[in-house]
């Protein structure tokens, strides 16, 4: 919404129709137009370009579908890199593995709920939805910051800058190990 209220043309893409219905409620509110497209982000196919694309939840790249494959799954970076301008630029905020690492055990991986060769957690949590609480299944995958420079690299982005943060905690700083998330800042060419 912001951007849209500095002017920018923007597109959001979403593959909860209910969040994309809060969204078009808060783009409503405040006035501004922006272009929704109900698609799982790993296989939308733009029919443009765009100057930027920006992908800031720490949840949203990490997530997997409950088949999904995590290797298919990074995939969608060459959707982006594809749909980008060719000096576009990419910033992506996603999980930090190397906090998460630090907290599992092998009781984890025997269980089946961290999987370290795929670097996917598998686990059931409780959270608040606008029906109320519910038991929610998540499959989220985590990332090491040179893993994602090599992923960035191998689709013809370049990665700028990898920064350590935590959503509404951002400072252009090293990564911490126990941070909760990665920026990557990365333009294509």
């Amino acid at each position: 919404m912001e951007l849209a209220k500095r002017g920018y043309k923007v597109t959001g893409v979403d593959i909860s129709s209910g969040m994309l219905l809060e969204a078009k409620k808060m783009a409503s509110e405040a006035n501004v137009n922006v272009e929704w497209i109900h698609c799982d982000a790993v296989k939308y196919s733009p029919t443009k370009s765009f100057d930027a694309v920006i992908c800031l939840c720490e949840g949203a790249f990490g997530l997997v579908g409950r088949d999904e494959e995590p290797v298919e799954h990074d995939l969608a970076n060459k959707n982006i890199s594809d749909a980008l301008e060719p000096t576009g630029h990419f910033v992506l905020t996603t999980l930090n593995a190397y906090s998460k690492i630090r907290k599992l055990t092998q009781e984890n991986v025997d269980s089946g709920r961290f999987n370290p060769i795929t670097m996917v957690e598998h686990y059931m949590d409780e959270w608040d939805l606008p029906e109320g609480r519910k038991q929610v299944e998540v499959k989220e995958r985590r990332y090491l910051p040179f893993e994602l420079k090599q992923m960035f690299s191998q689709v013809g982005l370049k990665v700028e800058n990898i920064w350590g943060g935590t959503a509404g905690n951002w400072k252009r700083q090293n990564i911490s190990l126990d941070e909760i998330e990665i920026m990557v800042v990365a333009t294509k060419g």
